[in-house]
């Protein structure tokens, strides 16, 4: 009887490990978690999501997508586009689209949309990617939008300066050049992953006019800066890492 739990107890194990592969996402070439951070500027109408739906199984499979909103920013709305675009209200997909055996989505295939109505904050969004004829098979991803500003901080650098992070993509070490003027009390810059979490803080010297960061212990992949000036956001992009 044992036997026979255990023997049921691995194959059942094995069953929901291979499910549990049988759809994988990407973005911009990355493979994606449970989470994803889309830093946009609220000035814009919206932020966009991409994402691949990868099909790791020998079979083609109907793939739908139901969207969920777990927190919103006031006035903000969300929508998404699989093959065809839903308004806002639509939740779930109304045709399921054919992904061939081991094969992917396109780039533009799905997307999702965030309407910022000039709002700052972060508002989460969760997609569900799943066989329409077996819910199982399924993958799911929250989509952090983070609207907020670039140049609040304008003001205080006022005749001074600070360069984008370099090399970009970068491998064991980034440099920022700067000049700060006497306007600015403090200075520092942040790197975060898609998870939102900062993996890697440096303070800007005033004594120095240049601050170089070792990022040799980050895994390789897509990140963000953002350098903020006496507290305000002066500039947040995109960084790539490659090691």
């Amino acid at each position: 009887m044992k036997k026979t739990l255990l023997t049921f107890a691995v194959v059942l194990l094995a069953v929901f490990s291979m499910n549990a592969q049988d759809l994988t996402l990407s973005w911009e070439g990355e493979a994606l978690g449970d989470t994803v951070v889309i830093i946009g500027n609220p000035s814009n109408f919206e932020i966009v999501f991409h994402a691949v739906v990868h099909n790791n199984t020998n079979s083609g499979l109907q793939i739908k997508v139901r969207r969920k909103r777990l927190s919103m920013v006031e006035n903000t709305t969300s929508a998404f586009c699989w093959g065809l675009c839903f308004p806002p209200d639509t939740d779930e997909s109304v045709d399921s689209r054919l992904i061939m055996a081991n094969g992917s989505s396109t780039d533009e295939e799905f997307s999702g949309h965030y309407t910022t109505a000039g709002q700052i904050g972060i508002s989460m969004v969760e997609y569900t990617f799943f066989n329409a004829d077996n819910e199982d098979q399924n993958v799911k991803v929250v989509a952090k939008y983070w609207a907020g500003f670039d140049g609040i901080a304008e003001d205080a650098m006022n005749g001074g300066s600070i360069s984008d992070i370099y090399p970009n993509p970068a491998t064991n070490y980034v440099s920022v050049d700067y000049n700060m003027p006497a306007e600015v009390n403090s200075a520092k810059v942040s790197i975060v992953n898609l998870l939102g979490a900062v993996v890697k803080e440096s303070v800007i010297e005033r004594s120095s006019n240049k601050l170089t960061m070792d990022i040799s212990e980050l895994e390789g992949g897509i990140y963000f800066y953002t350098v903020l000036i006496n507290g305000d956001v002066y500039k947040t992009k995109k960084l790539v890492i490659q090691n």
